[in-house]
């Protein structure tokens, strides 16, 4: 069976996460996508609002430990997409701009 692109990946995860909360576990289990977090990552990049809650589980060995669990609201995107550390939505006068 050929592997699936990253694209075809984040469509599979957006829907699934659209119906119902998933963490990586489950979705590493249900939709066999083994980086979560980097589809994540791609979605949210795009402009889709991803919501991931902080939740406790436990590990095989029976310790607690936290874990993202991730949702989608509404298969939407932003307007503005999301680039952590990257976007300035006020203007800031630069070299240029300080003698103007």
């Amino acid at each position: 069976m050929p592997a699936m692109s990253d694209d075809g990946q984040c469509t599979l995860l957006l829907e699934a996460i659209s119906r119902k909360p998933m963490t990586a576990l489950e979705i590493l289990t249900e939709l066999g996508i083994a980086r979560a977090s980097a589809r994540i990552h791609d979605l949210r990049l795009d402009g889709y609002v991803i919501h991931s809650t902080v939740v406790i589980v436990r590990d095989r060995r029976g310790k607690l430990c936290r874990v993202a669990r991730y949702s989608a609201p509404a298969a939407q995107k932003l307007l503005i997409p999301y680039m952590p550390g990257r976007a300035r939505y006020t203007h800031r006068p630069g070299k240029k701009d300080a003698n103007a």
